[in-house]
C-alpha cells in the first residue's frame, strides 16, 4: 500500500516543518492507509485528535467496531482507536510511531527552548533592577542613559554616541540635542578625533578596533555657552572609556548568551539524535553485532542502525558530507527513511534509487550522503548495497579480506542513480565491516591517512576473532596511529559476527 502521506509526515516532523494540525494529519493518514471509517488518538486519556472531525465522544461511545492499537517503546501514553479496522501491518504503524516520536522529541525541545528563553528573561530582569548599565543589554538603552549622565555631567546642549562597523554605516544609538557633526567630521573624528571649542568628538577605541564615536558640543554657560576646558577634554575622555567599556560589555555579554543558548541546543539536537541509534541491538539467532560512533562535533553526519525485517537481519551505515547540525538533520531523515522503507523484503538496491532521488531534490547541491546496507538471512547468504561508500569489509575465518566496493554515486549528488546488488554469503566465524571514512582518513602527525588497507590488516591479524575483538582493536589502532590527536571527522564502525553454529 502506498505510504507517501505517513512517509512525508515522519520527514515533516523530523525537519521540524509541521503544521499545528500535525496529530489530526497524522491520524487521518493512519485512517485512510487502514481502510478505517474513524480514529481517535489519545495521550493520557485525552483526545490528542479525532478523525473525521464530526466524531464526538458520544458518537464513539455509542458505536461499536472499535479497536484499539497500542503504541510501545517511547511513546507511552498514546493510543489509537480505529473503527472498522480493516488492515494493518507493522509498516503503517512503525510509520506512524517514527512520526509521532519526531514530533514528541521536537515538541520537547521547543519546551526547553521556551524554559531557556524564561530564563534568561528572569536574569535579566533582576539585572535591571539593579539599576546599572552593566544591567541594560540593548545599545540604545545604555547609549541613552549614558548620553543623560554626560549632559547632566558637563552641562552641554547636544550629545550623540554613534556606533557601526564604520563611519559610512555608523548611526546614533543615542542622543540629546540636534547633531553638530557631518559624515566628513564623522570620518576624522573616527580616525583622530576632533576638537574645538564647541565640540569634541573622541574615537571609542576597543580592543578590536573603533566601534563608534562620542560627540558632545555647546557646553552651557551663564552668558550662553562657553568652550570646552582642559578639564572638560579630559572628562569627556575618560566618559569615552567608560562608554566603550559599557558597549563591549554589552556585546561581550550578547554574545555570551548567545553562545550559550546555541550550545544548549546542539546539546539537545544531539541527545535526541543519540536516540535514533539503536539502543539495544536486535537479538537476531546466529549474529553479534558490536558499534561505536565518534562525533566530531555535537551533532554528527554519520548515523548507522541494524534492525529486522521478519527473519532477516538488517545493518546499515550512512555518511553525510559536512558536520555539525545540517549534516545530522540529513542523517537523521536517511536514517528515518530507511526504518519506513527497508522493510517487507524490499529490494536495498531500490531503496537506495529512493533515497538518492529525495536527497537530490531536498537538500543543498553541495550535501550527499554515502551509504552501505547489508541483508543477513538466517542462513548466512547475505546481499549488500554499496553507494559511494567506504569498501565493506568481510574478514574470513582464514584471515583473507574480501570487499565489497561501491556500485554508485553517493546519495543526492545526481537526480537520477542505479546501484547493483551484491550477493555474498558469511559463514561461521565471518565479520563483516561497516564504517565511515572517518577512521579511514584519521591522520597521524605527518598527515598521513590510517587508510582502508590498516583497517583490514588490523582486522585480518586479530588473534581472536569476534565482533567485539575487531571493534576494540581497530579503534586502539587508530588511537595509536594518530598519537591521540582529536579525528578531523566523524567516526562510526559497526561489525557484525556470524556466530558458529
Amino acid at each position: 500500500m502506498p505510504l507517501s502521506e505517513l512517509l512525508r509526515l515522519a520527514d515533516a516532523a523530523l525537519c521540524s516543518h509541521q503544521g499545528p494540525q500535525f496529530a489530526e494529519d497524522l491520524l487521518r493518514a493512519v485512517v485512510e492507509e487502514t481502510g478505517s471509517r474513524a480514529g481517535v488518538m489519545r495521550r493520557e486519556g485525552e483526545d490528542l485528535a479525532r478523525w473525521p472531525r464530526s466524531v464526538s465522544r458520544q458518537v464513539e461511545q455509542a458505536t461499536d467496531g472499535w479497536t484499539q492499537v497500542p503504541f510501545a517503546g517511547n511513546i507511552a501514553g498514546l493510543s489509537l482507536h480505529l473503527l472498522h479496522l480493516e488492515r494493518l501491518d507493522e509498516t503503517v504503524l512503525g510509520a506512524a510511531r517514527i512520526a509521532l516520536r519526531a514530533w514528541q522529541l521536537r515538541e520537547e525541545l521547543k519546551r526547553t527552548r521556551f524554559d531557556e528563553r524564561f530564563h534568561l528573561w528572569e536574569l535579566e530582569a533582576i539585572r535591571s533592577i539593579a539599576g546599572s548599565i552593566g544591567g541594560i543589554l540593548e545599545p540604545e538603552r545604555v547609549a541613552e542613559e549614558l548620553i543623560s549622565h554626560l549632559v547632566a555631567l558637563l552641562g552641554v546642549r547636544s550629545a550623540h554616541i554613534y556606533l557601526g562597523d564604520d563611519p559610512a554605516t555608523a548611526t546614533s544609538v543615542g542622543a540629546f540635542g540636534s547633531p553638530v557633526i557631518d559624515d566628513e567630521g564623522l570620518a576624522e573624528a573616527w580616525n583622530h578625533g576632533v576638537y574645538s571649542d564647541e565640540i569634541a568628538a573622541i574615537p571609542l577605541v576597543a580592543e578590536n578596533g573603533t566601534l563608534g564615536v562620542l560627540v558632545a558640543a555647546h557646553k552651557e554657560a551663564r552668558a550662553g555657552t562657553e568652550p570646552f576646558a582642559a578639564n572638560d577634554i579630559r572628562l569627556l575622555e575618560l566618559f569615552a572609556v567608560q562608554v566603550t567599556v559599557a558597549m563591549e560589555s554589552v556585546r561581550l555579554t550578547l554574545e555570551s548568551l548567545e553562545r550559550e543558548r546555541l550550545r544548549n541546543e546542539l546539546e539537545m539536537a544531539a541527545v535526541i539524535q543519540s536516540h535514533l541509534y539503536p539502543q539495544v541491538f536486535p537479538e537476531v539467532e546466529g549474529y553479534r553485532l558490536v558499534a561505536k560512533a565518534t562525533p566530531s562535533r555535537h551533532v554528527a553526519g554519520d548515523t548507522y542502525d541494524a534492525f529486522t525485517d521478519g527473519d532477516s537481519l538488517i545493518a546499515t551505515i550512512t555518511d553525510v558530507s559536512g558536520k555539525g547540525v545540517g549534516a545530522g538533520m540529513i542523517a537523521s531523515g536517511v536514517h528515518a527513511a530507511i526504518r519506513l522503507m527497508a522493510v517487507n523484503g524490499a529490494g536495498i538496491a531500490s531503496l537506495a534509487e529512493q533515497i538518492n532521488h529525495y536527497l537530490s531534490g531536498a537538500t543543498e547541491d553541495n550535501r550527499f550522503a554515502t551509504f552501505a546496507m547489508v541483508r543477513l538471512e538466517p542462513d548466512g547468504g547475505l546481499i549488500a548495497v554499496n553507494a559511494g561508500h567506504c569498501p565493506i569489509l568481510i574478514r574470513r575465518t582464514d584471515g583473507t579480506i574480501d570487499e565489497i566496493s561501491s556500485s554508485g554515486f553517493p546519495l543526492g549528488m545526481m537526480p537520477v542513480s542505479s546501484y547493483t546488488e551484491h550477493e555474498d554469503r558469511l559463514e561461521p566465524g565471518d565479520l563483516l565491516l561497516l564504517y565511515t571514512d572517518g577512521l579511514t582518513e584519521a591522520e597521524d602527525p605527518d598527515e598521513v591517512e590510517f587508510g582502508v588497507e590498516r583497517v583490514s590488516e588490523v582486522v585480518s591479524k586479530l588473534a581472536f576473532p569476534s565482533a567485539a575483538a575487531a571493534c576494540k582493536e581497530l579503534l586502539e589502532a587508530v588511537e595509536s596511529f594518530t598519537c591521540g590527536k582529536p579525528l578531523h571527522d566523524d567516526a562510526t564502525l559497526m561489525v557484525v559476527e556470524r556466530l558458529a553454529g
